[in-house]
């Protein structure tokens, strides 16, 4: 596990990126006017555009017409806008920002030049606005936000608790070289590390013109001149279509969740939940539920001659999940003699079925204390839990997880554990790291359930680096070896087949797997997937770490999307180490994504479990649990948790047998306990419930 890049315009100054404003773009079709100031970029137009001396005209015509309240605009566009929010959907009148008219508010924009190019394309009779641009980034940036559409706000003042509702039409063209993504934010120049997006910011617009609807609530003061709002389009090499901004100002007249949120057709089909879009993805989603996710349960009932019982009582009553839904814990607190410690082993046993040791586990972890790494595995045993091994192998020094003689066989320096003479050496690494991962599978044996071998090889391939004769530093490159692709990382997995008994799961696990600028990270890893998968000693799972802040979370359609990406290499898949920690992410907000990001994974057949990494902050790598604040405060996703696990996906059922003393019902996949009465006595059976269903007899016993 390592931290996911936090992604933010974080500096206090513009991407580095040379800009121009889109008055050059659209100069050509009459649009262009003057940027909009402030942070926005000030460059000569093109010839033939407007300047920095005018802006564009106001659309002639008559007035459109728009609801009572609404301002006077002669755009149809903005008009038939006007008229959709405030006559359909019921929203008080609001202010318009940048213009009260689509050209006026496109002008107020600009983009990033050196690694991208804007331009102007048609629209087409089809669409409700008249311009757009195509974006073309043509390079990987260092940040999502070095290349950035930005309009200051000159003419407004916000003040903290105002609502204001982003417009925007995208399209991401089948042209592009990679998955067009487009992240919204909102911030003012003394804020820049915030984003006052209030819903899923990170998008990826279909092949289709798609409207999108973009809440924003302040909660802090700023200044006409100081603020704006941006489209983040720094995701590497891609192509985006935008056009039809607008930005609608409801000061405190609205409140943010009931403005719509996301895709227009899924605000039409289904409303907003939370500030979030929750129309055709969750009805898609509960489809698959109902599909993968549960399976028919038959009880015949019968006397002690086997005849039939008609009319006996019969019930069915979950016990656990057969999906797993499970948490790193801390070796440390979950051995430790406290009130917290007890607290925390309760919540552990009752919520879950299924964990791994956050470090005890690893390598130097394991070696150099193994009476508490077992005393740990002991205890997740004794409470039924399955145990995920994490892991044999990490190639991270910082993290404490290589023994130290083998950080010196690295060739790496590693004062803080006493290792000031590196002296590289291939095949002691090679040596270690065979024995090793069969010694701990063998320890363990069936007590654990399935182990990641390696881990983070894309981000942290040391041991691989040094066992062929590079040195374990940041800046060494090995170029006869594909690091992903290498033949000691398939000899480690054949070594783990080899120890491992019959039939155990063997995976790999990294991050930056789903969200983020990192295409070539997610090319690499599923080479890597299916490199061993290939391999004679073969991969049974992959894992994708999900540590998620606010700018990087993802919508319900990009998160199935990265699913059905690596669902397609043939592997199993685990959610293996998820959590929200940033601390301008509003609680409730976290809630509503945490939501929707179990549902969509519990929905995709190919994904197997679930894991939050940690619940409680104070024992939180990032001081920032999912579950619980210090002193067990319960954050609103462990509400929602319960109510999806153990409510919402949790059968219950009652009835009589027929007439043929059977008794059916549909039930989610997992352990049950049968009950039915015969002559006033209860007899119970256990049955697993699983694809393809299960039948279990119930008679009195002799």
């Amino acid at each position: 596990m390592v931290d996911d890049h936090v992604r933010g315009s974080e500096s206090g100054e513009n991407p580095a990126l040379g800009r121009r404003s889109l008055l050059g773009a659209l100069a050509a079709a009459g649009l262009a006017g003057c940027p909009s100031g402030g942070a926005n970029p000030t460059t000569e137009a093109p010839d033939g555009g407007g300047g920095a001396g005018g802006a564009p005209a106001t659309p002639s015509g008559t007035p459109a017409t728009v609801p009572s309240g609404w301002p006077e605009t002669r755009d149809p566009y903005y008009g038939a806008l006007a008229s959709t929010l405030g006559g359909e959907m019921g929203l008080p009148g609001g202010e318009f920002v940048y213009a009260n008219d689509e050209a006026g508010a496109s002008a107020a924009f600009g983009v990033g030049v050196e690694a991208a190019e804007a331009t102007e394309i048609e629209v087409g009779d089809a669409q409700p606005f008249d311009s757009a641009v195509r974006v073309e980034v043509a390079e990987e940036t260092e940040n999502v936000w070095d290349v950035t559409m930005m309009g200051t706000a000159t003419d407004t003042a916000v003040e903290s608790g105002d609502v204001l509702l982003g417009v925007v039409y995208l399209r991401g063209p089948e042209s592009s070289e990679s998955e067009s993504t487009v992240q919204f934010v909102a911030k003012d120049e003394d804020n820049l590390g915030t984003n006052m997006v209030r819903s899923t910011p990170e998008v990826q617009p279909p092949a289709g013109w798609t409207r999108y609807y973009v809440p924003i609530q302040f909660d802090y003061d700023a200044e006409a001149g100081t603020w704006r709002t941006e489209l983040f389009l720094g995701y590497g090499p891609q192509t985006v279509d935008i056009g039809g901004i607008a930005l609608v100002d409801f000061g405190a007249d609205v409140a943010v969740e009931d403005l719509p949120s996301g895709p227009a057709d899924e605000v039409r089909d289904g409303g907003t939940d939370g500030g979030t879009a929750d129309g055709d993805w969750e009805a898609a989603a509960d489809e698959r539920i109902a599909e993968h996710r549960t399976s028919d349960l038959t009880v015949e009932v019968v006397d002690a001659d086997g005849a039939a019982i008609t009319d006996a009582e019969v019930e069915a009553a979950m016990q656990a999940h057969e999906f797993g839904f499970g948490t790193a814990v801390s070796a440390d607190f979950l051995t430790e003699e406290s009130e917290d410690a007890d607290t925390y082993r309760e919540h552990v046993s009752d919520l879950f079925d299924l964990a791994v040791l956050g470090n005890h586990h690893k390598w130097r972890f394991w070696e150099e204390n193994r009476a508490l790494s077992d005393a740990a595995t002991d205890w997740l045993e004794s409470e039924g839990l399955d145990i995920r091994g994490h892991v044999c192998l990490w190639s991270d020094v910082s993290a404490w997880s290589v023994p130290p003689d083998v950080v010196r066989a690295m060739g790496v320096q590693w004062e803080e554990n006493g290792v000031t003479d590196p002296d590289l050496d291939p095949e002691y690494v090679r040596e270690r790291t065979l024995e090793h991962v069969p010694a701990i599978i063998d320890y363990y044996g069936d007590r654990i359930t399935e182990w990641e071998v390696a881990n983070e090889i894309v981000h942290k391939p040391g041991l691989i680096q040094a066992a062929n004769g590079v040195a374990a530093t940041d800046d060494a490159t090995l170029d006869d070896v594909d690091l992903v692709e290498s033949p000691i990382l398939a000899e480690w997995y054949a070594a783990a087949r080899d120890a491992a008994p019959e039939g155990m799961p063997l995976g790999v696990n990294d991050y930056n797997t789903l969200s983020g600028p990192y295409e070539s990270t997610r090319d690499d890893y599923e080479r890597q997937i299916e490199f061993l998968a290939d391999a004679e000693a073969g991969l049974d799972f992959a894992g994708l770490q999900c540590h998620f802040n606010r700018e990087s979370s993802l919508s319900p359609a990009a998160v199935k999307a990265g699913l059905d990406r690596y669902a397609e290499t043939g592997v199993r898949l685990r959610i293996t180490e998820f959590d929200m920690a940033d601390e301008n992410w509003d609680e409730a907000d976290k809630a509503v994504f945490f939501r929707q990001f179990l549902k969509i994974a519990f929905s995709h057949p190919a994904v197997d479990d679930f894991l939050v990494w940690g619940i409680y902050s104070p024992n939180h790598w990032r001081d920032d649990a999912p579950f619980f604040a210090d002193g067990w405060e319960e954050k609103p996703a462990l509400e929602e948790y319960r109510s999806l696990v153990f409510d919402e996906w949790w059968t219950e059922a009652s009835g009589r047998t027929d007439d043929e003393g059977t008794f059916s019902t549909t039930g989610f996949q997992g352990a049950y306990e049968v009950t039915a009465t015969i002559d006033g006595t209860e007899v119970t059976e256990t049955v697993t419930l699983s694809d393809g269903g299960a039948t279990v007899e119930l008679a009195p016993r002799e």
